[in-house]
């Protein structure tokens, strides 16, 4: 069969999506000739990867007007419509799917066999919303193909001639994705689509648009495709971690694919996506190139020997930056690396911003590496003893221990950014965190910071909007040098860093939460670094589901003032907890 694709392409950070790459690789064998059309700027790298694989024959850059519609317009233009009459069909396809999950050729012949005029992956049915607008029966547009019958017909030519550039694209689904099958079936031609959901039972999802409302069903009834914006919908939210399982169990669709893509157009740290982010063990045995340093803020220089051994077990060539704040404390240090007989570099910086600073006074330093290690000797003035210790021997588990395989990953993955640990249990523990607290006090050092890096330019964010933030638990992580040089170039004054005792929300928490997203901004990802303690998530939810108590003779009408003296008193009773620390280690 002689068959043409005419595929469009659009992608709103103007990169070619490692997904796209693969849907034309599993499609090529079926077409004689592949028409790319890109609605958004395209690398001419990107171009040239395309055809150096032999992927596409021709291509098209275009303005984003008319949307696919115009662009598929503008293909059948390029190819010519006296030439569109000598090929057995022409499939017209976007890039808003993920697929194939499974074999096209089959469908392709099956459809061809019957001599079926037109077809696709799904239908609407006709359907009146009740406010008023109303959708005819129709296939969606995302997956079409006519056959050759229809390609030499008169009222093909006219539908496609007369497309118009609309800038709306409701306009272009009223007048283009509907009529293009409806006139069709006016002029006497039938059409089939893989899955006809006219039939089907839409009562419990919201609109019968089972491409995005019921992802459940696409995947069952193994339809080769499922829409990007199914991941989307806040409604699959909930379910979107099974969709990928289910993927992963069912076809041999390289999921990874959809967590990349998804990661990129939307946050990178969506629940869903979450579950798929602990680092895996790569057992590559080759050598470790990058230049590595190790940055380590030694405020409790008794803590000092904990961090040596842990370096001292890694396998791979790094330098040693040490950062400290008073003479007593670098002669500690020196002795400790003389009897150990360990080389680091010895820097003295004050006592102001933590580890955070005394990590950014060395910038010029580590511009000069790949990878940079940043850790502290932590201990907690705010917290119990216990929760200090198990902070920082749980951080240095899942970021010292496991340091070998973290760089091996770093060398399989160009574009594996950061990588942090993940949550301490303490915090599993504890119900610390308060998302209002988060969204009111911490979100606009955020969006400054983020202004300030530059990265706005790049991704447009609103940190208002996330309800908690995937942070560095710690300030603890390795990352490659381009993700943290933002924060590199940007000038924090002294006056934005409290003296200490440092209150809750401040410039250093904000950049202790900012990192996974640092990564995100330059298109890089993160990886998570799992907790090797094992807790039951019977914990969490007996600790993120509190509330307050309440007596049997108060449960059914607790009036306001008895929530809020429970609420006074308990955080009375929590700020005096927090100031006899604070005397007590001072």
């Amino acid at each position: 069969m002689k068959r043409l694709l005419l595929y469009v392409h659009f992608n709103k950070f103007n990169q070619l999506s490692d997904h796209v790459v693969y849907q034309l690789q599993q499609m090529r064998g079926l077409f004689e000739r592949v028409v790319f059309i890109s609605n958004s700027p395209f690398e001419a790298t990107d171009q040239e990867r395309l055809e150096k694989q032999g992927l596409i024959d021709d291509f098209i850059q275009r303005k984003n007007t008319g949307f696919d519609f115009a662009a598929w317009r503008d293909g059948m233009v390029f190819v010519g419509f006296d030439v569109l009459e000598a090929y057995d069909n022409v499939t017209l396809m976007n890039d808003t799917c993920f697929g194939p999950l499974y074999d096209m050729a089959p469908i392709y012949e099956g459809y061809e066999a019957e001599g079926v005029d037109f077809w696709g992956i799904t239908n609407h049915r006709a359907y009146q919303e009740s406010k008023g607008h109303s959708f005819a029966e129709h296939i969606q547009s995302y997956y079409k193909v006519f056959s050759q019958k229809m390609l030499q017909s008169q009222v093909f030519k006219d539908f496609w001639q007369g497309v118009e550039d609309f800038s709306d694209v409701q306009e272009v689904i009223d007048h283009y994705e509907i009529r293009s099958t409806s006139v069709f079936m006016d002029a006497g031609f039938s059409y089939q689509t893989i899955l006809d959901t006219r039939e089907l039972d839409d009562s419990n999802i919201l609109h019968p648009d089972f491409s995005y409302y019921a992802p459940d069903v696409i995947l069952q009834r193994k339809v080769p495709f499922i829409k990007v914006k199914a991941f989307q919908a806040l409604e699959n939210r909930s379910v979107a971690r099974y969709m990928l399982d289910y993927v992963d169990e069912h076809s041999d669709y390289p999921v990874d694919l959809i967590v990349k893509h998804m990661a990129k157009i939307t946050f990178p740290d969506e629940p869903y996506l979450l579950t798929r982010k602990y680092l895996p063990e790569v057992q590559d045995t080759t050598a470790i190139n990058k230049k590595i340093a190790v940055h380590l803020h030694v405020f409790y220089p008794e803590l000092l020997a904990d961090f040596l051994e842990a370096f001292g077990e890694f396998s791979f060539a790094y330098d040693l930056f040490l950062t400290t704040n008073t003479d007593e404390k670098e002669a500690m240090i020196k002795k400790e690396l003389e009897e150990r007989a360990v080389k680091a570099e010895v820097i003295r910086t004050e006592n102001f911003g933590r580890d955070v600073m005394p990590f950014l006074a060395l910038r010029d330093q580590l511009r000069q590496y790949d990878i940079v290690g940043h850790f502290h000797t932590k201990r907690s003035l705010e917290a119990a003893f216990f929760a200090g210790e198990s902070w920082r021997t749980e951080l240095m588990d899942m970021l010292l221990k496991p340091a070998d395989n973290i760089m091996r990953n770093f060398e399989a993955r160009p574009d594996l950014g950061i990588v942090i640990a993940d949550m301490p249990s303490f915090f599993r523990l504890n119900k610390i965190v308060d998302p209002d607290n988060e969204n009111k006090k911490i979100a606009p050092y955020l969006n400054n910071l983020w202004e300030r890096m530059g990265l706005g330019d790049i991704r447009k964010v609103n940190f208002h909007d996330f309800s908690t933030y995937t942070m560095s638990y710690g300030t603890f992580f390795w990352a490659k040098t381009e993700v943290i040089e933002p924060l590199f170039a940007v000038e924090i004054k002294p006056s934005e860093i409290p003296p200490e005792p440092l209150p809750q929300n401040t410039m250093l928490h904000a950049i202790e939460r900012i990192l996974v997203y640092m990564a995100w901004g330059k298109d890089m990802d993160f990886a998570i670094s799992k907790n090797p303690v094992e807790m039951t998530p019977f914990v969490d939810q007996k600790t993120f589901n509190l509330r307050w108590s309440i007596s049997p003779q108060n449960a059914n009408d607790v009036p306001l003032r008895v929530l809020t003296k429970l609420f006074v008193k308990r955080t009375v009773r929590f700020i005096k907890y927090r100031i006899k620390k604070l005397i007590g280690k001072a």
